[in-house]
């Protein structure tokens, strides 16, 4: 018997989507996902419209819709081999405009049980960028003013879908100008939302009698974040420092990042509702007190350029809409769908790998909707569980669920791989591959690696 999960779509149905025309399409939101969407969508679609409640900055400019934007954001390497895919040679506008490469195996300094990270290695491929988010986006909206296709309506929000008669098909969009200019309805063959953790979503598919499951796990993170302009005379290995946490018990990180404009981006983190203080002496006491003093003395003599800003929408929250049928037309990607704790740094590369597999359904020329969330959710599941299964091991962790023996087993094997990754070169290297998305995590459990954390486990008791 089929669940009702599975798609049941008849030769006729699918004939009749194989035949759709993509003459108009909406996304909606202007971030990192809605940007890339756009992208894909301008080879499929005569007119691709991005609707956005900001209106849009000229320059590289932190905006109200995007509160987050003035967090650390990681570029991860599998996100920027996607930019470069989308946009070829999009890295040396990045550079032009100030941001800086960094080399994730030698120039990522990582913190952890009581140890640094071996970054003594050669030159390697394992390169991003480190730059403010909206420097990035800005780069990424330039880009986009190549295709005429593309257009965006700012300083608008969607407040629901258009629909046929029978609430089968999305046709469209209804907008509401927020400067006071009324209504107006956008018709589409595909919309696509990318409207990121606040997403309306769920609420409009409530007309079409649908409720899609969630998923939370919430580790009650808080964040605090400031900016700095680099002190006279600074000079540093790294491009990246990770001090990082430790559950169950060490529940205090500090992330320090070079970024554009000879600045330092300092955030300090802390899970179970222990919040870094939003005032000058309390951040600076919050940073003394990481298990590295390397952060504190970083930023000490540092003069300050920004106010402290904090950010605490950190909860794990996964919208289940492969399990539901979804409308023709309609379909959400990126925050929308799987919003992730952002300590990891997996959001944006989340959101690339999303406008990859929006691609390949494009390309696929049957645009079953609910195909493309079942495929979606397939490509979120690593990071979704990367992401929850590390944060559920503080007992504070909301929606965690109670590790079982494998569970606890796995946990100390990892916790052994981690601490050999510091002075194996082989494993710090497959660490890092791992970590940005490059290769599998399933790596972790080949027998080879097996094999060298058993070794470790069995030295260290002697």
């Amino acid at each position: 018997m089929l669940s009702s999960a599975e798609i049941i779509v008849s030769s006729a149905e699918l004939d009749a989507i194989a035949m759709m025309k993509l003459d108009k399409t909406v996304v909606i939101g202007g971030s990192i996902a809605g940007l890339l969407a756009a992208r894909v969508l301008a080879e499929y679609s005569d007119s691709v419209t991005i609707v956005e409640r900001d209106q849009l900055p000229l320059q590289p400019q932190i905006r109200k819709g995007v509160p987050q934007s003035v967090q650390p954001h990681v570029l991860l390497v599998q996100g920027y081999r996607i930019l470069e895919q989308l946009f070829p040679g999009i890295g040396s506008q990045l550079s032009a405009a100030g941001a800086l490469t960094i080399d994730w195996l030698r120039e990522f300094y990582f913190f952890s049980q009581g140890q640094w990270s071996n970054n003594n290695f050669a030159p390697s491929d394992i390169i991003s960028f480190t730059c403010s988010r909206p420097l990035l986006e800005w780069v990424i909206r330039k880009r986009l003013t190549e295709f005429s296709q593309i257009k965006f309506i700012e300083q608008h929000r969607a407040i629901a879908l258009l629909t046929n008669s029978h609430k089968t098909q999305v046709t469209g969009v209804k907008l509401q100008s927020l400067t006071g200019d009324g209504t107006q309805e956008l018709s589409a063959s595909l919309v696509v939302d990318a409207s990121g953790r606040g997403s309306h979503a769920p609420q409009w598919l409530e007309d079409f009698g649908l409720t899609p499951p969630e998923t939370i796990v919430n580790p009650f993170l808080g964040y605090a974040t400031r900016r700095y302009k680099q002190p006279q005379g600074f000079a540093a290995n790294w491009k990246v420092m990770l001090i990082s946490q430790e559950p169950p018990q060490n529940t205090r990180l500090g992330y320090l990042a070079q970024i554009e404009g000879g600045e330092l981006i300092a955030t300090l983190g802390g899970y179970g509702r222990d919040f870094p203080p939003l005032d000058d002496q309390g951040f600076l006491a919050f940073a003394r007190t990481l298990s590295s003093s390397c952060f504190y003395e970083s930023i000490k003599d540092a003069e300050p350029v920004s106010p402290i800003y904090a950010h605490r929408a950190t909860t794990n929250r996964l919208r289940h809409y492969e399990k539901i049928q979804m409308p023709t037309g309609f379909v959400a990607l990126g925050d929308a769908v799987c919003a992730l704790c952002p300590v990891y740094g997996q959001g944006m590369t989340v959101s690339a790998l999303s406008a990859m597999v929006l691609k390949d359904w494009l390309n696929s020329n049957q645009l079953v909707t609910s195909r493309f969330q079942k495929n979606l959710a397939k490509n979120n599941s690593l990071h979704w569980m990367l992401a929850t299964g590390q944060d559920s091991r503080f007992p504070t962790t909301a929606g965690r669920k109670e590790p079982n023996t494998i569970n606890k087993l796995l946990a100390k094997y990892n916790q052994q791989l981690l601490k050999i990754s510091n002075v194996d070169p082989d494993i710090r290297t497959l660490f890092v591959e791992v970590s940005h998305s490059l290769k599998s995590p399933l790596l972790f459990y080949h027998p080879q690696v097996l094999l060298r954390v058993l070794r470790s486990s069995q030295e260290k008791i002697k």
